[in-house]
This record gives C-alpha cells, structure tokens and sequence, in this order.
C-alpha cells in the first residue's frame, strides 16, 4: 500500500478556489518505502479537484478539497511528468496512464471505497484524453 509521509498544511486564497501548500509531504510510490516517491513542496499551488464543465454536476460527490493529498500527487505527477529514486536521486519519467492509476492508489491508500476511486479514475482519465493538452519534457544539461 502506498504512503503519505504526513499531512499537507495549506492556506486557501480569499476566494476559496486556489491553495498554496506551506509543509510539504512526500508519497511513496506503489507501496511503503518502494524506494520511488514524489515529493510535495512547499509553495505549490493546487485548484484541488478540478472537474470539466460536462462534469460539475459530481460536485457534490467529488467536493474541491476532498481527499487533497491524492490530488496534489496527481498534480504534481501531471506538472512534472516523473518520480524520484530514492537510492539514487534520480528522475524517472512516468506516462500519464501510469500517473491516473496512481491517483486511483491514492485514494484507496486514503480510505475511499473502490466504486468512487474509480469514478475519480474515470474522471480523469477523461479529462486527460479529451482536455488536456500535451506536456512537452525538455531535459536540461
């Protein structure tokens, strides 16, 4: 079972749409101390879940902050488009596939029931396939 190294501590912006994540987290890929995590820094900012227009209509199953933690390792993973090793430090790409069945992990890791996880899963799955428009990676030397 994956895990979180602790709690996000976040402020929300006056109009409630936007956190900023002021302690960080790490999650540990695939299961406890895999040896691949992502680490959540300080700083980042997060919409939490974001839903498409066809979709809002989940709102009220799927509310904006609920379950932050799976969330901003989705965001993370999406933003950045890999892991870290923890033995060597290094950066592992990771498909987007392979990040929204991590999100799907995540929050079982969390507690939620399968048939919602897999709703969320869906989701995004959805969104990325339709919305989303592609990363570019540029490795620097």
């Amino acid at each position: 079972m994956p895990r979180f190294t602790n709690l996000p501590a976040v402020t929300l912006s006056t109009d409630g749409r936007t956190a900023t994540i002021i302690e960080g987290f790490r999650y540990d890929i695939g299961r406890k101390n895999s040896g691949k995590s992502v680490y959540i820094d300080r700083g980042m900012c997060t919409d939490g879940l974001t839903l498409p227009r066809l979709m809002r209509f989940m709102r009220p199953l799927a509310p904006r902050w609920a379950h932050l933690k799976a969330v901003l390792v989705h965001d993370k993973m999406c933003k950045d488009g890999y892991y870290i090793e923890l033995d060597t430090q290094r950066k592992r790409a990771i498909g987007q596939r392979d990040i929204d069945v991590e999100f799907y992990v995540a929050l079982r890791a969390l507690g939620m029931p399968k048939w919602k996880a897999k709703i969320y899963y869906v989701g995004v799955r959805i969104y990325q396939t339709n919305f989303s428009v592609p990363t570019i990676y540029i490795e620097e030397d």
